[in-house]
Order: C-alpha cells, then structure tokens, then sequence
C-alpha cells in the first residue's frame, strides 16, 4: 500500500469546481464521452497518449478503463479527473495527477483537451485548481509535467501556471505504435514556489480590496 494511502485522510475532497469547471472522478455513465472524446481526438493525443488511443477502441474498452481509473483512485495509486464545463455540461478533457513517487512525495501531472488551442485558458483554470490539490490536498511537495515537441502548447501552459522549466533530456520516449525516440522537457513546480505564488495571489486581492 503506498505513501499516500497511509498519510491522507480517508475522504479526501474528490469534486473540485472552478468559475467555469467541474472536476471530478469518472463514473458509470462516462464511457461514452470519454470514448468519443479519445476517437475526435486521436491525432492530438498521440504521441503523448498514444497508449490511451491504442487501448480505447470500443465502448467496453472505456467501461473498463474507467473503472480501473476509480480503483486506482481508490488505491490512491493516481488521480484522474474529468473535466466539464459547468454552464453546458460538455465534457472537454482530462487532467491527472500520476507516477507518484513517495520518498519525495511528488507526482506527474498529465492532461489533454479538446478543441485544442481554443480551450486553452479553461485548461489553465484546471491545472491551476489541480495544482492546488496537488499541495494542498495530496499534501505533495513536486509536480511536474512532461512535454514532447509534438505537445509544446502544454509547455506554454505549464508556464502561464507557474512551472519552470527545468531540462530536456534527449530521445527519452516512444509513443505505443512508433519507434522514434523523442526528447521529452520537464516543467516544474515544487511547494516553495506554488507558496510564493498563493502569498503574492492574497496580497494582490487584498490591495485590490483597499
């Protein structure tokens, strides 16, 4: 069992919601979203999803997906969130906390959006609510996020939340169904500068207040 499981509260906060957004674990009934999203969308997932897109081809495909998704968050293994937008209910994209190491503790943050640049700034209002799960919730004291050139608008976006970027290292991914290797870049936050930022954000609204 790992760290997370044996530190957290039992019940930790599972919806979160944003001006625009619900965030939530997936439930019986999202299949079919979450299938055809993966189908609209499979050019913009590869190579960085490329797994998800091989192994989401039919509607039990994703029924077991999903459930695999709530027991992996009932294991505190990963946390997956669905997104949607609060004022039509359409379901727009994806965010995950995953590969989360517990010596630091620390985890990766992994997510995809239709629609894609247009749904840019509702993307950045979930990064910014999971983040804030990230260290307020998990209690985490790293994330990070993953970039391939192919996928270098999340770049731009882990930068509008305050990730540094913090390397590159070379020809160290494959996608599922390719055999090119890729350079991967890594964007950081760590919790002295997710604090920074929340301070400066106070004082900024309280000044504004006066």
């Amino acid at each position: 069992m790992n760290f997370l499981y044996n530190t957290l509260q039992s019940s930790i906060e599972e919806r979160l919601e944003t001006p625009h957004l619900l965030l939530r674990p997936y439930e019986e009934g999202d299949e079919q979203e979450f299938l055809q999203l993966v189908q609209e969308n499979t050019k913009a997932l590869n190579p960085a999803f490329s797994t998800r897109v091989v192994a989401i081809r039919v509607l039990e495909d994703a029924r077991i997906q999903l459930a695999q998704l709530r027991t992996d968050w009932d294991n505190r293994k990963q946390f997956e969130f669905g997104v949607w937008q609060k004022a039509n209910h359409n379901y727009i994209g994806n965010i995950t906390l995953k590969n989360i190491e517990r010596s630091v503790p620390k985890a990766e943050v992994a997510l995809y959006f239709t629609s894609w640049p247009d749904t840019m700034a509702l993307a950045l209002e979930a990064l910014t609510a999971v983040v804030t799960f990230a260290f307020e919730s998990l209690k985490l004291n790293r994330v990070y996020i993953r970039c391939t050139p192919a996928n270098a608008c999340y770049a731009a976006l882990a930068e509008s939340c305050g990730f540094v970027k913090e390397g590159v290292l070379r020809s160290d991914f494959r996608g599922a169904d390719s055999e090119e290797l890729l350079d991967l870049s890594y964007y950081g936050m760590i919790r002295e500068d997710y604090e920074q930022a929340t301070q400066q954000l106070k004082e900024t609204n309280s000044e504004e207040v006066v």
